[in-house]
């Protein structure tokens, strides 16, 4: 059974960026296309990336883990972007710290208290090295796609 938070034109790849914020940008934009997402969301996910940072060290493979509040979301929905190139985001809990982000995990959740269920998922995913360098790798949406639906519950 697949994850009804996955969607096969939300696995991004080769996402070009020279900043966070555009990263961000792109796929929240992205996100918006799909109606899964309000206008308001990218201002959002930007604000709050500002004030709390979602970057992670994951094993050489920097993540992050963007999301915004509830009211700008329509339809949950996790978005994939891998980076053609790192981009620095802050480090969680430690806003002086940089981290060279290569995968992102936008989630985009209706529900509030869904939020831990799905962040617990994802730092399995996180630190889990072997899985980590194949999201990375990963040439296709299809791939991507089937790798996430198979690791993440």
């Amino acid at each position: 059974m697949s994850n009804p938070l996955f969607h096969k034109n939300l696995m991004i790849l080769d996402i070009e960026a020279s900043s966070a914020e555009e990263a961000l940008t792109f796929m929240s934009k992205k996100l918006i296309e799909e109606g899964i997402v309000k206008e308001s969301f990218t201002q959002a996910i930007l604000d709050r990336e500002a004030e709390f940072s979602t970057g992670l060290p994951g094993f050489g493979r920097g993540v992050a883990i963007p999301h915004a509040d509830p009211e700008h979301v329509n339809v949950s929905a996790l978005a994939i972007g891998i980076m053609r190139h790192p981009v620095q985001f802050r480090m969680m809990g430690n806003h002086d710290e940089l981290i060279e982000a290569e995968v992102l995990f936008m989630l985009a959740l209706k529900e509030s208290h869904s939020h831990m269920s799905v962040l617990q998922s994802l730092m399995d995913v996180i630190q889990n090295e072997a899985l980590l360098t194949q999201i990375k790798e990963a040439h296709t949406q299809e791939s991507l796609y089937e790798l996430m639906s198979a690791n993440i519950a």
